[in-house]
């Protein structure tokens, strides 16, 4: 098949998967007559087992995506959507929605597939298009997903079990576009590996005597490796592979805007997954069957998403910000924003102001993740940046683990879920103190030096 045909099937792929109408309103339904769950049940039994699965399942996600060459990779994101949906509609103890949570999360991890399976097929020319086109996709799916939830439920033409049917009905879609998804031919794949394995070679700086040696073996490499699975050999291209990878990991201890930024967005990220998580448990708690208003809200998020993808990496290139130089001084103004946020979000009994500052909240996240994504690449080499952002990916999902452990999993302290928003207000004001540290520290830094050359003039 054409690339092109290929590429429209993607973003097909992409824009059924993410409409899901059900997804803003899956407290609401699960506390309804419907599933009668309790709140507490949700936070502390229930929902943490998607950030659980979400963590074991992505490394080793991670590494079969290549080995096995994408599709079964994307396969099985849409069985575990389809798996989800179904335990959903049909489920009905507590048991039956953690597993339904653990196939969530598992979906959550294969998503990877989805994003990175064009760059296999398409011409490397082609990839910030591409790029752009399967995002919007996505973001395409969410918009109307969440529009037509909105409609549905405040005009009350349909019920959130109507929601989780068409959701149903939407996996299942997607799950058949995956299986006519063409295959990746072995060749095509190994000689993608072969190219990235000479450029990040090169970037390694690995010795001459060893690219020699990579060179003499590499078509031996592309007919013994093919992407395919085999007997686990000791072959130059993987040592030069994972030599490769440790060198782009060390980027972290060579400069420190990239560590600095990387340290935010893990750091936020977990901060911000986690109020996404659980918000719609917040707003169960002083919602009516009148003023329910999630999709209309995520809806607003998700075209936020939109504008802040397509200009915000424009703008910033334009607003003359000396990211070095005043990066703190926004990150630590930002986080004490949001901190208050939170804390105002825990406290309020009026719906309506935890949606707006909700709102805010995740277009600050919007705008400074992207701003954090430019400040990163402009100091990367293109190897280097799938290891940078998955790293910082990883990081904030490990860390969102822990707090999910700590404070909301019934094993923990399993706190009331007020209690949890005033302590993710506390966490970005832990955020906002570490940047209010490194500010202080660099202002005496600037002071001792300007007293030095004062004292030698």
């Amino acid at each position: 098949m054409h690339w092109k045909g290929t590429t429209v099937l993607v973003c097909a792929y992409g824009i059924v998967k993410e409409f899901r109408p059900a997804t803003p309103f899956l407290t609401p339904y699960l506390v309804s007559s419907f599933k009668n769950f309790t709140d507490v049940q949700l936070y502390s039994e229930i929902y943490p087992f998607w950030t659980y699965s979400y963590l074991i399942f992505l490394v080793p996600i991670f590494f079969l995506t290549d080995i096995l060459r994408y599709k079964p990779i994307i396969i099985l994101e849409a069985l575990s959507l389809c798996g989800t949906w179904a335990l959903l509609l049909w489920g009905e103890t507590v048991w039956h929605m953690q597993i339904m949570q653990i196939t969530f999360g598992i979906s959550s991890a294969a998503e990877i597939a989805y994003y990175s399976y064009l760059y296999a097929v398409v011409n490397q020319k082609y990839y910030k298009v591409i790029t752009s086109y399967i995002r919007a996709a996505a973001l395409v799916g969410k918009f109307f997903a969440f529009g037509l939830a909105q409609f549905l439920i405040s005009f009350q033409y349909g019920s959130y079990l109507l929601l989780n049917q068409i959701s149903f009905c939407s996996v299942c879609v997607v799950l058949g576009i995956a299986i006519i998804l063409p295959s990746i031919p072995s060749k095509l794949a190994a000689n993608k590996v072969v190219e990235a394995v000479r450029k990040i070679s090169k970037l390694s700086h690995i010795s001459k005597d060893y690219e020699e040696e990579l060179q003499n073996d590499e078509q031996k490499f592309e007919e013994r490796t093919a992407l395919s699975v085999s007997a686990p050999n000791v072959d130059h291209g993987v040592v030069a592979y994972f030599r490769a990878i440790w060198y782009h990991f060390k980027i972290f201890k060579r400069n420190k805007i990239v560590l600095k930024w990387s340290i935010w967005w893990a750091l936020t990220s977990c901060g911000v997954f986690q109020v996404m998580n659980y918000v719609q448990t917040l707003w169960a708690t002083v919602q009516t069957s009148s003023d329910t208003y999630n999709g209309i809200t995520e809806c607003a998020n998700t075209f936020i998403g939109i504008i802040t993808g397509a200009f915000i990496s424009f703008l910033v290139q334009y607003m003359n910000v000396n990211w070095s130089k005043r990066g703190e001084h926004i990150l630590l103004v930002t986080s004490a924003f949001v901190a208050v946020f939170l804390v105002i979000m825990a406290q309020t009994e009026i719906v309506y102001v935890s949606y707006v500052l909700y709102v805010i909240v995740i277009t600050i996240y919007h705008l400074l993740i992207t701003a954090a994504s430019v400040n990163i690449a402009v100091q990367l080499d293109s190897a280097s940046y799938g290891l940078v952002f998955g790293w910082d990916t990883f990081l904030a999902l490990f860390l969102q683990t822990i707090l999910t452990f700590a404070i909301a999993d019934k094993c923990g302290f399993s706190l009331p879920i007020r209690t949890q928003f005033i302590i993710y207000g506390c966490y970005f004001a832990l955020v906002a103190i570490m940047f209010a540290v490194i500010l202080s520290y660099k202002f005496m830094r600037y002071a001792c030096c300007r007293r030095s050359v004062s004292q030698v003039v």
